[in-house]
């Protein structure tokens, strides 16, 4: 019995071996730290969503000819003694990459970001530090830099019409800027679920309401119309499980003029196709009541 005991003991005890790109990969400590690196972005929101694992594996096909059916092996291979030694010493690795590879190394993270439909704050969070850390900080890197950065190709007299990196980095960080402040603002979110729902009061929308409905959010509540559908599939989402009622009782706290501002804005979208319909005269009285208005 011991032997036995003994010899499942050193098998076990055994470390794995590696063959073609992940053997490449389990001896090239730098480009491990860039696998590492980019598995964390996957992990940001503490979620490994299908979608960025999805991207994940297509950048490490991309970028170190490690193939889908190779992820398992990868995985162990990340948790591995020598993964963690390259993980404690990422950065001071990382910093042996040239300026392209470490920006090619953000763009990545970044596409990994953008593969879920809503981009955590902890994703952007964690592109600020990563861009930093990597000496990519839009703000403080020198023209010369920025230009080796945009250029993929050979030198031409054609301008590089490409974003340069810092372009990049704060598109990335702007983007779903207004649905990131609709999810993180409950009230905003309230409001919102009530117009919507005021539009969609008498069982259609009629042109005149979807065009109240977007020039209240972007003119009044300065949001992005470009994120106008998706602020509509998360207030969906939202909105499964809250009733009208509930959604008033989230502003009932608020001071008398922001509470009338509410009320007109939900009064514009019934009005906007020239009738009020019954529906929208009761979801706006009921509104009216529990805001504190008789």
């Amino acid at each position: 019995m011991m032997n036995l005991l003994t010899s499942i003991a050193r098998m076990l005890e055994r470390k794995p071996q590696w063959s073609g790109p992940l053997g490449q990969l389990s001896e090239n400590p730098v480009a491990l730290a860039e696998v590492l690196l980019l598995f964390r972005m996957v992990l940001a929101d503490g979620v490994a969503q299908p979608s960025q694992l999805t991207a994940f594996e297509r950048i490490c096909q991309r970028q170190f000819g490690i193939s889908r059916r190779d992820m398992p092996d990868l995985h162990v291979l990340l948790d591995s003694p020598r993964a963690r030694s390259s993980d404690v010493e990422a950065f001071s690795l990382l910093r042996q990459l040239d300026t392209k590879a470490r920006s090619t190394l953000l763009d990545d993270m970044m596409r990994i970001a953008r593969a879920n439909a809503t981009i955590d704050e902890r994703d952007e969070k964690m592109i600020r530090r990563m861009a930093s850390l990597l000496g990519l900080d839009p703000g403080s890197m020198p023209m010369a830099e920025k230009d080796e950065v945009m250029t993929d190709t050979p030198h031409t007299d054609t301008p590089d019409k490409r974003p340069s990196l810092g372009e990049r980095v704060r598109g990335f960080l702007d983007h779903h800027a207004s649905l990131s402040k609709v999810a993180h603002d409950p009230v905003l979110t309230a409001e919102l679920l009530l117009l919507a729902r005021m539009s969609f009061a008498d069982k259609s929308v009629e042109p005149a309401e979807a065009d109240a409905f977007a020039a209240i959010c972007t003119r009044l509540l300065g949001l992005n119309g470009e994120e106008l559908t998706d602020i509509l599939k998360y207030l969906n989402e939202f909105g499964y499980e809250t009733s009208d009622a509930q959604a008033a009782d989230m502003l009932a706290d608020l001071d008398e003029a922001r509470k009338r501002e509410i009320l007109a804005h939900l009064s514009a979208i019934a009005q906007a196709d020239g009738e009020v319909d019954e529906r929208e005269r009761k979801l706006f009285q009921a509104t009216a009541r529990r805001l504190g208005f008789s």
